[in-house]
């Protein structure tokens, strides 16, 4: 059996996990083992789902590995980083070795993503303003212009590709507040993405201030790494396994 980490994907806003595929296939050529998390929120009809489902999908994902005894790194992408917070209460590796079980989150990876505080929404992080490129009908939520917000350095026909892959989002995933805080208990690491247009270099920096030590990884890439920049997200996960690993004292 493999001594590496499972590696459990969850994506942003509007996102299906197929997003992540490029670099699962790399991923586990190395040997590790990943998974997809698919969100209840993105293409909801009728889109009255929030954050609690998308975190109840994840946390399905993650338990049914810890249970298993095997250690987790988990990715979130931007909204995602909400959704994994409220996903991951009680799974952290030192939590459960105190319960004398084995297996649990090794590292919390923010990959250009919402660090939230307790009670804190996307929308309250923004001071109650959708962005210009955030497009609110309803309870609906759209993303206008995803090839330059989204997706500026990426190929041009993969871009075409994830641009139509789109759907709405429900909008709680802006309006639920996170009910967790891992940092405190779960090792974390950010994943930088400095050419990012979605969540600017200075606000990841801003956000990452929160996380305790010094675990982190740098990209030039937009917002999505994981078309534009495939072996250096494989990289920094690589990273975020080891180093996870290493604190966990395996």
């Amino acid at each position: 059996m493999s001594t590496k980490p499972a590696i459990v994907f969850g994506p942003g806003a509007w996102h299906s996990p197929d997003c992540f595929q490029l670099v699962r296939d790399e991923l586990e050529k190395r040997g590790f083992e990943t998974v997809g998390v698919t969100y209840p929120t993105v293409g909801a009809e009728p889109p009255t789902k929030g954050i609690s489902d998308d975190a109840a999908a994840l946390r399905g994902v993650v338990e049914e590995l810890v249970v298993q005894g095997k250690q987790v790194v988990c990715v979130v992408h931007s909204y995602g980083g909400l959704v994994g917070a409220n996903a991951v209460k009680g799974l952290g590796f030192q939590q459960r070795a105190k319960e004398g079980k084995a297996g649990g989150i090794v590292m919390f990876v923010y990959l250009a993503a919402f660090v939230t505080p307790l009670g804190s929404s996307i929308l309250s992080m923004l001071g109650g303003n959708w962005l210009p490129w955030m497009r609110p009908e309803g309870n609906y939520v759209y993303a206008d212009t995803p090839a330059e917000i989204f997706y500026h350095d990426v190929p041009e026909e993969m871009q075409k590709k994830a641009v139509a892959g789109l759907p709405h989002q429900a909008i709680r995933s802006f309006t639920d507040p996170v009910d967790y805080e891992p940092w405190h208990e779960i090792e974390c690491m950010y994943f930088f993405c400095e050419g990012d247009k979605a969540i600017p270099i200075a606000v990841q920096e801003n956000m990452a201030k929160m996380l305790p030590g010094q675990t982190h990884f740098r990209t030039t890439a937009s917002h999505s790494p994981f078309l534009s920049q495939v072996d250096e997200t494989v990289k920094g996960l690589e990273l975020a396994a080891k180093v996870g690993q290493e604190k966990a004292g395996t």
